[in-house]
C-alpha cells in the first residue's frame, strides 16, 4: 500500500478564496463536432478544457456501429491540474488502471462499480455507467463516454470527471478525461479543473458473468428513486436561485435536490463547463456527513440486530489501547457518537491531522488517539466535537462484532449486506483504513462517505421512516426517534455552536422561523457545508457543496414555501 503523505495539509485551516475557477462561456457541441474529433483522439492531440456536452451522447447520434466488451488498460499519465500550491506526491498523476466493460442497450456498464484501489497511486477510482454511440462524421469509429470519480485515501474528496474515446472492433483511441466539478477542500486550495489525454489499450473479450452484471445493473436502475426536475415544484425558481448562488467559486454546488413523496426533485448538477452528463452516477465527498450517514447507521443497526443496549457498551471493554486510559473510563459507544466523551480532542492539527489523517492502519490511528490526554469533564457532561471519537467507535464496533459473531467478521460487511443492499444502496462507498490485508480495513467513520444522490436519499429515507424499510425494522426505532428529537431526551447542547444548537446521535438540529411558524430542522452536516436536512413536513433537502455557507435558513424557508411544516 502507498504510504500516506505525512505532510498532507489539514482540511480545516484558515479560509483562502484565491483559487476561483472561472465561468465557462465557450461553444457547446454541434454537428459536425469541432473538438474531440476522431483524428484528435486517435493521434492523442492535447485538448483544452471544453464544454461537457462534448463528452455526452448528442440527441442526433445513431446507435454504435460495434459493441464494446472487453478490457481497457489506461497507462499512468501526468495530468493537467493547475494549482496554487505544490502537489501532494502523485496528485497530478492518473494511475495505471484496468477497466472491464460490458455493453447492453447502448449503455457502457463497468463490471466493477465499487471503489478501485490503485496500489501506490494517490488516487483511487470509481467508475459509473456510460454510453456508446455513433456520429456520422466518425466513419468506422464509434464513440463512448463514462463517468469517473477520483478520490484520495486520506480525507475522501470526490472529483467528478467524464472520460470519452472512440473505438472500433479491436482498437481504442486515447481517452480524454476532464474533471470540472468536485467536493473538495477549499481551505487547502483543492478546487480546480483537471484534464488529461490517457494512452489506452483494448483487449476484446466476453466475460463469463456478463449476464449477471447486466441483471444487477438493470435491477439497480429500476430500484432508483424517481427523478424529476426541481422546476416541477419550484415554480418561482426560489430554491434553484439559492442553489445557483456563486459565493467564492463558479458552480460551487455539486448537487441540490428535494426529496418529497418518495421522488427526487433534482436541480441539474452543474460543472464549471456546463451540466454534468451523468448526474445519477455523480459521487459526492461529504466529509462529516459520514458520522450520521454511516456512524449512526451502523450503531443503530447493531442495536437492532443484537437486541441489546449496544449504545451503553463501554469503549474500554473493546479497545485494548484505551482500556487503562484515565479519560476513557466510563465512556460508552453512545458518548462517542454524541461527542461527549470527556476526552481531549478536536478538529485542530494535533487532534485530527496529526492523530487520524496521517495514520494508515487502524492500530496506528487508535494508538495515536490513546496518546491524547484526558479532559476535566466526565463522560456525558460536555459537548466537544472531535472526529477521533468516531474512529474510536468504529474500532470498538469491530471488536464488539467479532465477539458476537466469532472470527474476523468485518462489521461494515454486515452493515452492507443487511442495511445497504436491502434498501438499494449497495454501491455506497466509504473511506477505510489502509491495511496490508484489505479485508481487515475498517471505516474511518468520521469522514469519507462518497454516495450518489440516490444512495444518499435512500439512507436518508431509512432514517426518516424510523429505521423501517418495507415493513422490516432495520435500525433501532427508539434510537432513530431520539436522534430526531421525538422522545423526552433532548440530546446535548452544543453551547450555541455556529453549526447547530443541539446534537443527538450525530444529528444536528436548530430552530428556524419560516415566517409562518418556528420549526425544528434536523440535519447531517459535513465540511464544505454539505447538508442533508430533515423537515417536519417529511421533506428532505440535499445540498452538496465545496465551500463555506453554513446558513441554510433561506434554503429551508424556500422549501417550506413549497410544502409547509406549519400546522
Amino acid at each position: 500500500m502507498k504510504e500516506a503523505p505525512k505532510f498532507i495539509f489539514l482540511i480545516f485551516l484558515v479560509y483562502s478564496c484565491q483559487n476561483r475557477p472561472v465561468q465557462w462561456n465557450g461553444p457547446v457541441l454541434t454537428q459536425p463536432r469541432k473538438k474531440l474529433t476522431v483524428e484528435e483522439l486517435v493521434e492523442g492531440k492535447a485538448q483544452p478544457l471544453i464544454d461537457m456536452s462534448f463528452f455526452a451522447k448528442p440527441q442526433w447520434a445513431n446507435n454504435a456501429k460495434d459493441p464494446l466488451s472487453g478490457t481497457i488498460v489506461l497507462q499512468e499519465t501526468e495530468l493537467n491540474f493547475p494549482k496554487e500550491k505544490a502537489y501532494y506526491p502523485g496528485e497530478n498523476i492518473f494511475p495505471s488502471l484496468q477497466l472491464d466493460f460490458i455493453v447492453h442497450d447502448g449503455e457502457l456498464i463497468p463490471r466493477q462499480k465499487e471503489r478501485i484501489s490503485t496500489g501506490d497511486s494517490y488516487w483511487d477510482v470509481i467508475v459509473g455507467t456510460g454510453k456508446i454511440w455513433h456520429e456520422e462524421e466518425d466513419g468506422e469509429w464509434s464513440r463512448a463516454s463514462f463517468p469517473l470519480s477520483l478520490t484520495d485515501r486520506w480525507v475522501g474528496q470526490a472529483r467528478n470527471c467524464v472520460a470519452t474515446f472512440v473505438y472500433k472492433t479491436n482498437a481504442v483511441s486515447h481517452v480524454c478525461l476532464q474533471c470540472s466539478q468536485e467536493t473538495a477542500d477549499i481551505d487547502d486550495k483543492q478546487l480546480g479543473n483537471i484534464s488529461g489525454l490517457l494512452p489506452a489499450e483494448f483487449e476484446a473479450k466476453q466475460f463469463a458473468d456478463s449476464v449477471q452484471v447486466i441483471e444487477r445493473h438493470n435491477r439497480s436502475r429500476s430500484e432508483r428513486l424517481p427523478i424529476r426536475p426541481l422546476s416541477e415544484i419550484d415554480s418561482n425558481n426560489e430554491v434553484a436561485g439559492y442553489l445557483e448562488k456563486m459565493k467564492y467559486t463558479n458552480a460551487p454546488t455539486s448537487l441540490g435536490a428535494v426529496l418529497m413523496d418518495n421522488k427526487l426533485y433534482l436541480h441539474p448538477p452543474k460543472t464549471r463547463h456546463g451540466p454534468y452528463p451523468y448526474p445519477a452516477e455523480m459521487r459526492h465527498g461529504l466529509y462529516s456527513v459520514t458520522k450520521s450517514m454511516a456512524g449512526a447507521l451502523a450503531l443503530m443497526y447493531f442495536e437492532e440486530r443484537y437486541e441489546e443496549e449496544v449504545f451503553d457498551e463501554l469503549i474500554s471493554g473493546y479497545v485494548p489501547a484505551l482500556a487503562n486510559h484515565p479519560g476513557w473510563q466510563g465512556v460508552t459507544f453512545s458518548h462517542t457518537l454524541n461527542m461527549v466523551t470527556g476526552t481531549v480532542g478536536g478538529e485542530g492539527p494535533e487532534h485530527l491531522f496529526g492523530t487520524l489523517i496521517v495514520a494508515e492502519t487502524a492500530e496506528e490511528a487508535i494508538n495515536n488517539i490513546a496518546a491524547l490526554g484526558d479532559a476535566p469533564e466526565s463522560p456525558g457532561e460536555k459537548f466537544n466535537y472531535a472526529s477521533t471519537n468516531l474512529f474510536v467507535l468504529s474500532y470498538a464496533l469491530q471488536k464488539y462484532v467479532e465477539e458476537k459473531e466469532g472470527g474476523k467478521v468485518n462489521y461494515w460487511d454486515l452493515v452492507h449486506e443487511n442495511v445497504l443492499v436491502p434498501i438499494g444502496a449497495e454501491h455506497f462507498t466509504l473511506l477505510h483504513t489502509i491495511e496490508k490485508d484489505d479485508d481487515q480495513a475498517i471505516p474511518i467513520l468520521a469522514y469519507g462517505a462518497l454516495p450518489t444522490i440516490d444512495e444518499a436519499a435512500k439512507i436518508a429515507l431509512l432514517f426518516a421512516n424510523e429505521g423501517n424499510y418495507k415493513g422490516q425494522q432495520i435500525l433501532n426505532k427508539e434510537r432513530v426517534r431520539e436522534a430526531f428529537g421525538e422522545t423526552e431526551w433532548n440530546g446535548y447542547s452544543t453551547n450555541n455552536d455556529f453549526r447547530g444548537k443541539n446534537y443527538q446521535h450525530s444529528f444536528w438540529s436548530t430552530e428556524i422561523n419560516t415566517g409562518r411558524c418556528k420549526i425544528r430542522a434536523t440535519y447531517m452536516l459535513g465540511f464544505g457545508e454539505n447538508y442533508v436536512v430533515f423537515l417536519p413536513s417529511k421533506v428532505i433537502i440535499f445540498r452538496f457543496l465545496d465551500e463555506h455557507g453554513l446558513d441554510i435558513s433561506q434554503l429551508i424557508k424556500s422549501v417550506e414555501n413549497i410544502r409547509s411544516s406549519c400546522q
